[in-house]
């Protein structure tokens, strides 16, 4: 087995054109302003596909638009484990708990900025940025130091906190904005650009690193059904998505997961645009349509994302897929239900620094199931988290 080309990705409508890397960094064809498609293997078995060897998210190498990044590799692999205590609870036939906090800094945004930057790198950029509550920055800076490439984090002030005791790195320059969670994305591509700094990622970039969890799954528990995690924006299932469609087409047998599946996504209820329209079968929203708490129940959970996200939920997502809110009392109430279930499959969540975790599955104990469903949890809350040190003290600029 060997790694695709980092020029893999191409326009299904123009075969014989050769993306530069600009419409890579893009996504898009330059010639007809198609979204490019990853070039997939002729169908063999899924065992073929497995570089056993490496850690997430690297473990499925004809599945990435990237080459290997050595440099990038943690040598871990999410933990898929079974869960009889919810099981019993739910009375259901299967529960997998996978743990989506194995990687560098302990939540879910690592399987992006790993992707993301590695794309970054082999497409000749070396200044970027991204804008966040807090563990976006975290996990691209934490990957932006290993790949040799700078990149600023924006943040609003109000989610400090987030970043714990990191120290400063001159490379990776972090920013307190102070403004309304709605105001952030804009103001922080304004300051990229005014850096000379490349603001990411494109939509489609974004779901790279996701896409390898459907892998996961798929290798270690490939009879689900039933898809469960938190979302903001709901990149997440989306990116879940693209791999599973990627493995049917690749895969020389498909079946399961591969061939059925569902979601059930959830969100806190002082923060649940999607929930709020999916249940009234909206297709669209707006910004002043945002649910947006000034003090949020989970802060890395306020997003602006929904009004572009909602649209490709609704095209993207199997028939039978739910959103539904939980509400932040549930959460603190089951807390120590919640966190027996996380001891028993030996997974250590930080409840302090993030509650997605806590919040999925609260509502999978508040909701009903059909007794034969086969369900797989992608844990996204955050372990405890030690930056690695970066040169000096640290202090946030404002802005």
């Amino acid at each position: 087995m060997t790694d695709q080309s980092i020029n893999q990705l191409a326009c299904p409508s123009c075969p014989d054109r050769v993306p530069a890397d600009e419409e890579i960094l893009q996504y898009r064809c330059g010639g007809c302003g198609e979204a490019l498609r990853l070039q997939l293997p002729a169908p063999r078995p899924f065992v073929e596909l497995v570089a056993a060897e490496r850690g997430l998210p690297w473990r499925y190498p004809e599945l990435v638009p990237v080459q290997y990044e050595p440099e990038l590799d943690d040598h871990v692999l999410p933990r898929v484990v079974r869960s009889p205590q919810l099981e019993s609870r739910l009375g259901v036939a299967e529960v997998w708990l996978v743990d989506g906090t194995a990687l560098g800094t302990g939540t879910f945004k690592d399987f992006e900025a790993a992707i993301v930057l590695a794309a970054a790198k082999q497409h000749g950029l070396r200044r970027v940025s991204v804008h966040s509550t807090g563990n976006t920055a975290l996990a691209y800076r934490h990957y932006a130091q290993r790949a040799g490439v700078s990149c600023a984090g924006y943040l609003p002030r109000l989610n400090v906190d987030k970043l714990g005791d990191i120290t400063a790195d001159p490379e990776q320059p972090l920013y307190a904005i102070d403004c309304a969670y709605a105001e952030l994305s804009a103001k922080a591509k304004a300051a990229a650009a005014a850096d000379g700094r490349v603001h990411l990622a494109p939509f489609d970039w974004k779901l790279e690193g996701k896409s390898v969890l459907a892998s996961v799954i798929y290798e270690a528990a490939p009879q689900v059904d039933t898809i469960v995690q938190t979302v903001a924006g709901g990149y997440g299932p989306l990116g879940f998505e693209v791999g599973f469609e990627r493995l049917s087409q690749v895969v020389d047998t498909p079946a399961g997961v591969l061939c059925d599946r569902r979601y059930r996504l959830y969100q806190p209820g002082d923060a649940d645009t999607l929930t709020w329209a999916w249940q009234h079968g909206i297709d669209r929203i707006e910004d002043s349509e945002l649910r947006l708490p000034e003090d949020p129940f989970e802060p890395t959970l306020q997003s602006t994302n929904p009004v572009a996200t909602l649209p490709q939920l609704r095209a993207g997502l199997p028939v039978g897929s739910t959103l539904e809110s939980v509400p932040p009392k549930t959460v603190e109430d089951l807390r120590p239900v919640v966190d027996e279930i996380l001891a028993e499959a030996g997974i250590a969540l930080d409840y302090q620094r993030e509650k997605s975790g806590y919040i999925s599955l609260t509502g999978l104990l508040k909701s009903e199931f059909d007794p034969a469903a086969r369900l797989a949890v992608v844990v996204s809350g955050s372990r405890a988290f030690a930056a690695p040190a970066g040169p000096g003290s640290w202090h946030l600029a404002g802005n």
